[in-house]
C-alpha cells in the first residue's frame, strides 16, 4: 500500500518538475523577445535623434539672412532673336544698262561716292534716248486726254439759298454722296427752324431767337404738336446746327436748340470727280444755276494713271543722267555691302520683285537723287517700294547696301505679356557674342497675330536700336523691356515672404539650436518680379530677416511644419 503511495508521489513530483521547467522556458522566451524589442526601440530612437540633429544642423546651415535696404523692383518682358540690318537699300540700274563689273564684295565698307560698278556708257546713252522718247509719247497721251476730257455741271433744281456745301474739288461724287447724302443743301423757302419743347406757345406767336454771337432774330411759331413748337427765322445769316435760345415777348427763356433748314433741298450726283465748286454758302441761286463742274470719272482715272507712268519715267531719266554724269554706279551713302546679286538672267527683274527680297525696310526712290545732278555729288538709283508695285519698267539689282545706322531684333512674346507691350517702349539689348555692353532700343512693331505650338500661344515684337561696332546680321540678341517698376523702395527676396490667403509675413528671428523661425512680422507687399518683392509697410531699412531657399523634405515628411518662404512653421 505504502509502495503504491510512494510511486504516486514520485510521479506527481516528476510531473510538477516538468511543468516548472516548461514555465521557466516560456518566461525566458518572453524576456528574450522583450529585450529584442527594447533594443530595437532604443536603436530607432537613437537613429531618429541623429536624423533630427542632422536635419537641424542642415537647416541651420541653409538659413539665409537679408538686411532690408532700398532699391528698385521692376517687372519685365524679355526674349531673344537674331538681329538684322534695318536701313538697307537695293542698288539697281535701269533696264537696258549693261553692267561691266561690280567692284565691291559682300561685307565691304564703302563711302559715299565710291565706285560700286562700271557700266557700258553706250547702253546708258541708248537708254536715255529711249526714256526721252517714252516721255514724249506720254505727253501726247496727256494732251489727247485733256482735249477730250468731258466736263459736266451739276445744277440747282430749285431757287433758294445754298446753306451747306459738302463736295470740294477733287472729291469723288459717289463717295461724297455716301458720306453726306448730298453734294450740297439748298434752303428752298428761305427759312431756318428752331424746335423747342414747350406748351407756352401757340401758332403765330412772336418770339426772340438769340444766336451764339448774341445777335437777335425775330421768329414766329409755325406749328405746335405734342408739346413741341416749330419756330421759323430768316435764313439770311443763320446757319444749320447753330445753337440758339428762344425767349417769349416778356423775355422769359423758353428753351434752346440747334437750327435746322426748314425746307431743305438736296443737290445730288452719282458719278465723276468734282473739278470746281461754282457756288458759295448763303448764296441766293435760281433754278438751273450751275453749282459744280464735274469731270468724267473714267477720264480722270486714265489721266492719273498716265501721269503716274510719266513720273516713273522721270525717275528713270534722273537715274540714267546720274550714271551718265558719274561714268559709273557710285555709293549714295556711307555703308556696308550686305550682298551681291548673281550676274545671270535671273538678276534682271521688276522693281517689285527686288523689293520683296529686301529686309522690309524703306528704300529711297529715284527722285531722291535727282537734285544731286546739279550738286556735283554722286548718286545711283535705288529701288523704291512705294513706286514699284505699279511700275512696268524693269531694273537690274546689283547689290544691297546698308547705311549701318540701325538694326532690329524680332522675338517671341508670351500671351500673358503681349498686352503689356506698346510701340515706343524703351528696351535694353545685349549681344553676348560681341561683349557685355548694353544698347538702348525702342519697340517699333508689335505683331498680335498668334502663333501656336506644343500647346503654347506666342506673339512677336520688334525692337530697333543703333548699330554698334562688330554687329553682324544673324547674331543673337537678348532683349529686356521694363513694363512697370518702383524705384527707391524697400525690397526683400521672394523666398523670404510667406504668403497666406489674407496677408504676408516674414521672420525676423531664428534659433539655430531648435531650428525654429520666430518673430513673424506682417508686411504689406507691392510689385514682384521673379527674384524680389517690394515691401510697402512692416519693415524698416536695416531690419534683418531670416529665410530658406526651400524647406527640408525630412521636416515636411514628419509633419514638423513648413512655409513657402520662411522655413519651418511658427
Amino acid at each position: 500500500m505504502d509502495e503504491n503511495k510512494n510511486r504516486d508521489e514520485a510521479l506527481f513530483t516528476a510531473l510538477d518538475k516538468g511543468k516548472k521547467k516548461k514555465k521557466r522556458k516560456r518566461i525566458i522566451t518572453i524576456l528574450i523577445v522583450i529585450a529584442v524589442i527594447a533594443a530595437a526601440l532604443v536603436f530607432a530612437v537613437r537613429n531618429l535623434q541623429a536624423k533630427v540633429r542632422d536635419a537641424v544642423s542642415s537647416q541651420s546651415a541653409s538659413v539665409l539672412t537679408w538686411v532690408v535696404a532700398y532699391g528698385s523692383v521692376n517687372t519685365t518682358v524679355s526674349g531673344s532673336g537674331a538681329i538684322s540690318d534695318v536701313d538697307t537699300e537695293d542698288i539697281c540700274v535701269p533696264d537696258g544698262v549693261e553692267v561691266e563689273e561690280i567692284l565691291v564684295e559682300a561685307n565691304a565698307s564703302v563711302s559715299r561716292g565710291d565706285v560700286l560698278a562700271t557700266v557700258d556708257m553706250d547702253t546708258v546713252s541708248a537708254a536715255l534716248a529711249d526714256v526721252q522718247s517714252q516721255l514724249a509719247d506720254k505727253d501726247k497721251e496727256i494732251s489727247k486726254i485733256s482735249a477730250k476730257a468731258a466736263s459736266d455741271v451739276i445744277k440747282a433744281g430749285v431757287s433758294g439759298v445754298v446753306k451747306i456745301i459738302y463736295a470740294q474739288p477733287g472729291d469723288d461724287v459717289a463717295t461724297c454722296m455716301v458720306e453726306h447724302g448730298a453734294l450740297a443743301v439748298i434752303s428752298q423757302d428761305k427759312y431756318m427752324s428752331a424746335v423747342i419743347t414747350t406748351d407756352a406757345l401757340s401758332i403765330g406767336d412772336s418770339v426772340t431767337v438769340v444766336r451764339e454771337n448774341g445777335s437777335e432774330l425775330r421768329g414766329k411759331v409755325d406749328s405746335t404738336a405734342r408739346g413741341n413748337a416749330v419756330i421759323l427765322v430768316s435764313d439770311k445769316d443763320a446757319m444749320p446746327d447753330e445753337n440758339v435760345t428762344v425767349f417769349d415777348e416778356d423775355g422769359k427763356e423758353l428753351g434752346s436748340c440747334a437750327l435746322e433748314i426748314h425746307n431743305p433741298i438736296k443737290v445730288t450726283g452719282h458719278t465723276g470727280v468734282i473739278a470746281d465748286v461754282l457756288a458759295r454758302e448763303n448764296q441766293q441761286v435760281g433754278g438751273g444755276t450751275a453749282l459744280f463742274r464735274v469731270k468724267d470719272a473714267s477720264t480722270a482715272s486714265e489721266y492719273s494713271s498716265i501721269l503716274k507712268e510719266r513720273r516713273e519715267l522721270e525717275d528713270t531719266l534722273s537715274a540714267l543722267l546720274t550714271i551718265y554724269r558719274d561714268g559709273a554706279v557710285r555709293a549714295p551713302f556711307d555703308g556696308t555691302v550686305l550682298s551681291i546679286e548673281e550676274d545671270d538672267d535671273s538678276s534682271s527683274q521688276s522693281t517689285s520683285q527686288d523689293t520683296s527680297q529686301n529686309t522690309g525696310t524703306p528704300s529711297y526712290g529715284l527722285t531722291d537723287y535727282s537734285a544731286l545732278l546739279t550738286g556735283g555729288t554722286t548718286a545711283v538709283s535705288s529701288s523704291s517700294s512705294s513706286d514699284a508695285s505699279s511700275s512696268d519698267s524693269k531694273e537690274k539689282k546689283l547689290l544691297t547696301l546698308s547705311r549701318d545706322e540701325q538694326m532690329s531684333v524680332k522675338f517671341s512674346v508670351d500671351e500673358s505679356d503681349i498686352l503689356a507691350l506698346e510701340v515706343g517702349q524703351e528696351a535694353v539689348v545685349t549681344i553676348g557674342s560681341i561683349g557685355v555692353g548694353e544698347y538702348v532700343g525702342t519697340v517699333t512693331e508689335i505683331d498680335r497675330t498668334a502663333s501656336s505650338g506644343s500647346g503654347v500661344t506666342t506673339y512677336s515684337a520688334t525692337v530697333t536700336f543703333d548699330k554698334g561696332a562688330f554687329m553682324l546680321s544673324g547674331m543673337t540678341a537678348d532683349v529686356v523691356i521694363t513694363i512697370s517698376g518702383s524705384d527707391n523702395v524697400l525690397y526683400v527676396p521672394n523666398d523670404a515672404v510667406t504668403r497666406t490667403s489674407a496677408s504676408a509675413f516674414v521672420y525676423t528671428a531664428y534659433d539655430s539650436a531648435t531650428g525654429q523661425f520666430s518673430g513673424p512680422v506682417t508686411v504689406e507687399i507691392g510689385i514682384s518680379n521673379k527674384d524680389y518683392t517690394e515691401i510697402r509697410d512692416g519693415l524698416s531699412e536695416g531690419d534683418t530677416i531670416y529665410y530658406t531657399k526651400a524647406q527640408s523634405d525630412f521636416w515636411g515628411m514628419y509633419g514638423f511644419g513648413g512655409s513657402s518662404g520662411g522655413g519651418f512653421g511658427y
